[in-house]
């Protein structure tokens, strides 16, 4: 019968067969050898259970694993912070073949040809904070975002996109308006091409031509909102306090203009 080490118990069955068959590294000292009841002794080629077993596939395979983890925890890492702030997060606002989301109010025409959003012939525009014109709007309302989107307009045409405004009133001023106007290389005022209308003016006017397509990126935090339009950085205000909260929208100004959106994407903060 074979022995523990203490030679006092026989080995646990389990012990026995790993006894068995584990043969030393083949790196390792060879074990010295053991006396067989006090008759002679004779080379073992069995690993004595008082002494440290290598096993080097064993070891290959935890490195491994541990690898693998480590590689795993990595990309979940990065997948979720990607969806806390980044593109998995972005809401696309117009899918290019409906209205699906939106809601018109006052009047005005809105269509789509060829996946871009269209708004003609709007109605009854002033500068009273009062009084609303005619508007496209989310279903949804928003506080903290980044919005992009391209917009084209014809000549002498006027248009506007909403920021956290509201439905009752005049949504330049229950909430804020980026002013969309066919003046390019015109002086730079609180009316003018990426001004917020009636209360900052750009710092440079980059609008193109009427007709081309431009690209603004607007990034409303608290009470700051920062607009870059085609690339630039045109205005930086801090002070936007009007609402928090609110809807984004679309302006049809009058029936001679005709403004032009695609690609509007919106990312909550």
């Amino acid at each position: 019968m074979v022995r523990s080490p203490s030679g006092n118990r026989p080995l646990h069955p389990r012990l026995r067969q790993c006894q068995a068959t584990l043969q030393v590294a083949p790196n390792s000292t060879p074990p010295r050898s053991r006396q067989t009841n006090g008759v002679g002794s004779a080379p073992s080629r069995f690993v004595k259970l008082d002494q440290p077993v290598v096993f080097p596939l064993r070891t290959a395979l935890m490195k491994s694993i541990f690898l693998c983890s480590a590689l795993l925890l990595l990309a979940l890492t990065a997948c979720t912070t990607t969806k806390k702030g980044g593109k998995d997060r972005t809401e696309t606002l117009f899918d290019g073949h409906t209205l699906k989301g939106w809601v018109l109010e006052h009047g005005g025409e809105w269509t789509i040809e060829d996946h871009v959003l269209i708004g003609r012939n709007g109605t009854n525009w002033s500068t009273n904070p009062e009084k609303s014109g005619s508007w496209l709007r989310t279903a949804k309302q928003y506080g903290d975002f980044i919005l992009e989107l391209d917009f084209a307009i014809n000549t002498n045409s006027n248009s506007g996109i909403f920021l956290r405004s509201a439905i009752e009133k005049n949504p330049a001023f229950t909430g804020y308006e980026m002013q969309i106007v066919a003046d390019h290389g015109g002086t730079p005022t609180k009316g003018s091409g990426g001004a917020l209308y009636d209360v900052v003016a750009a710092t440079k006017n980059v609008s193109k031509p009427a007709g081309e397509w431009n690209h603004v990126r607007i990034v409303a935090h608290g009470t700051h909102v920062h607009i870059e339009m085609n690339g630039e950085p045109i205005l930086d205000y801090h002070d936007a306090t009007r609402s928090e909260r609110g809807y984004i929208g679309l302006q049809n100004h009058d029936a001679r203009s005709v403004a032009k959106f695609r690609n509007i994407e919106l990312t909550p903060l």
